[in-house]
């Protein structure tokens, strides 16, 4: 039977959780100037930003998906906060028409969704997804998936690229700050992780070149003279089925500080899809090949 709606929309909401992850970043140290245009960029100056923004109480952002096949176009937009020293936050959706509440409290994410789909709620306030299994199942274990809306993610890989360079001077949401971009080869970046990490990072360029033909990605990031992300971005073109698949995720990031505390639903309240939401996923995953 083809999912219901509510279950289409629940997807879409932890996918979007775990895109997060996939425009941002986790680790970093350094310092470094500002290049002019068109120069190589200053790693440690990226590493710097990675360090600052870790180290923040947490911030608020603002973020979009889209993505088109054979004529078909989508948009989905999320604002919210996060605290990523504790992985935890909150959001809202905009999907197809529809609103969606979430709450991510590591490791889970819980997503409030019409309660007329029993199918997919069982009845219970909270849907709940363990985003750890879910991005295994989506084939995302790799640099890509590891901290849903984890804003250092992206500046990881951008310093281990070794490819990075400075686009110029640009104002966002009222900030000067410095655009880099890069394009991240995996097969280079799994040879500068932690050997631990070295087999997940090589999976990774290899489900990627599965899936697009390709295992570069190409990142954008904004960073301020406070050595703060500001906004990121990546696009992908992925072989669906269907024909080609265009997509790309941005985030803006403002009002660095505390953020209020989330807590997670009342066990009564959740009906755990973990298991069902991953095996479509899973399922679609596998149809995915150039």
């Amino acid at each position: 039977a083809a999912p219901s709606s509510s279950s289409c929309a629940l997807g879409a909401a932890v996918v979007v959780a775990v895109a997060g992850g996939v425009v941002l970043a986790i680790q970093g140290g350094g310092s470094g100037p500002v290049t002019p245009a068109g120069a190589a960029a200053p790693l440690g100056s990226l590493a710097q930003a990675a360090y600052v923004t870790t180290q923040a109480p947490g911030f608020q952002f603002d973020m979009t998906m889209s993505a088109g096949v054979g004529g078909n176009n989508f948009t989905i937009d999320a604002e919210g906060a996060f605290d990523e020293r504790q992985l935890e936050g909150t959001m809202t959706l905009h999907i197809g028409g529809q609103s969606l509440d979430e709450i991510v409290k590591n490791p889970y994410i819980y997503v409030q969704l019409p309660s007329s789909d029993a199918a997919v709620t069982g009845g219970k306030l909270w849907s709940r997804v363990n985003l750890d299994t879910f991005r295994q199942a989506l084939g995302a274990g790799g640099p890509l998936g590891q901290n849903a809306a984890s804003p250092t993610q992206m500046l990881d890989m951008l310093t281990a690229s070794g490819q990075v360079s400075t686009v110029g001077s640009e104002v966002v949401g009222g900030v000067a700050t410095t655009h880099y971009h890069a394009l991240v080869d995996f097969n280079r970046y799994a040879t500068t992780v932690a050997p631990d990490q070295r087999a997940g990072v090589q999976s990774y360029a290899q489900e990627l070149q599965r899936i697009t033909a390709s295992s570069s990605l190409p990142i954008d990031v904004w960073i301020d003279s406070h050595q703060r992300v500001r906004r990121f971005s990546t696009e992908v073109d992925i072989c669906a089925p269907q024909g080609r698949l265009d997509e790309t995720v941005a985030m803006d990031l403002y009002n660095y500080g505390p953020q209020q505390t989330v807590t997670a639903p009342a066990p009564s309240e959740v009906n755990d899809v973990t298991g069902t939401l991953g095996s479509q996923a899973s399922g679609a995953t596998a149809q995915l090949s150039c």
